[in-house]
């Protein structure tokens, strides 16, 4: 216990520096970086109902609701534009696609996804088909941006963890370990021609998708696809809206909204994802449709 105690306040340390604007280094000579003042990080609200979709966030809405009540209704996706610089992800897809890994059975083709070292840990005691993990240089540049993310989202947009996580500090959640992952997150997915992910909701509090390539660029189609709350369902209507933001951009979205990785045509397209919930709270979300059989149910 006291040295649980030990390890996780020093992944709050560790979180509180690492978005603090010092300069720090990965495990690595390939990349030394300056963190992202988060003061820069633009944020920008897109319905998915309306067609004046994109705008500046406002905390509160026309309506009265608060960001933090449109994400958790799934009305909405926030970009989080400038979370990461242009060489960490140049870096990432590069170390990233050097991975040697195979798919498991779980996979369809063209899609590979490699799991963080906690979260193939996780995998593993639940017998789930797992790809090896992901190298630690890169494990740690990840828990970084994620802790970039966090910060981000508690110094910015306050209302999402007053809706979403009983009103507690995000950055807090993650240096005391107390955030629940969906199964083998947060990951790298890895997809090649042909690669997608069938709709599916993610059933937590918060889905947070980065992408590291950048469209048009390094692979055509592609994207994210997001169906409104009014929607008849995937299966019979297309998507509300596809979203395809730069290289590191940030989504981020509520548990309800039902998503999928739209197919790519050629190239490669390279994400990180991290769907996440307080661990305090056994049902973050009340639906009827969890993921898809490959989506990993929760």
């Amino acid at each position: 216990m006291v040295l649980r105690k030990i390890w996780a306040e020093l992944l709050l340390f560790q979180v509180l520096v690492d978005v603090g604007g010092f300069s720090l280094g990965v495990s690595s000579t390939r990349l030394q970086y300056s963190n992202v003042d988060s003061r820069k990080i633009r944020v920008v609200e897109v319905s998915i109902d309306d067609e004046d979709r994109s705008s500046t966030c406002m905390q509160t809405g026309s309506t009265g609701a608060t960001i933090g009540e449109r994400l958790k209704r799934g009305e909405s996706v926030l970009q989080l534009e400038n979370l990461v610089t242009e060489e960490e992800c140049r870096y990432l897809c590069e170390e990233c696609c050097r991975v040697n890994a195979e798919p498991t059975e779980i996979e369809k083709p063209g899609l590979l996804r490699l799991p963080t070292i906690a979260a193939a840990e996780r995998a593993a005691v639940r017998n789930t088909p797992c790809a090896e993990p992901l190298p630690a240089n890169i494990d740690e540049l990840l828990q970084k941006i994620l802790a970039r993310v966090v910060r981000s989202i508690d110094e910015q947009i306050p209302s999402i963890a007053d809706q979403l996580f009983r009103g507690e500090s995000l950055a807090q959640l993650l240096g005391d370990n107390q955030l629940k992952y969906s199964s083998r997150e947060p990951a790298i997915n890895i997809y090649t021609s042909g690669g997608e992910f069938l709709a599916h909701k993610d059933a937590q509090a918060l889905t947070v998708l980065l992408p590291l390539s950048c469209p048009d660029r390094d692979f055509e189609g592609g994207g994210t696809a997001f169906w409104s709350q009014d929607s008849r369902g995937h299966r019979v209507e297309e998507p509300s809206i596809v979203l395809k933001p730069p290289a590191g951009t940030a989504m981020l979205f509520g548990g309800c909204v039902t998503h999928a990785g739209v197919p790519v045509g050629t190239g490669t397209r390279v994400v990180f994802v991290s769907s996440f919930s307080s661990a305090k709270d056994d049902k973050p979300v009340a639906i009827e449709e969890h993921r898809d059989i490959y989506g990993d149910s929760v």
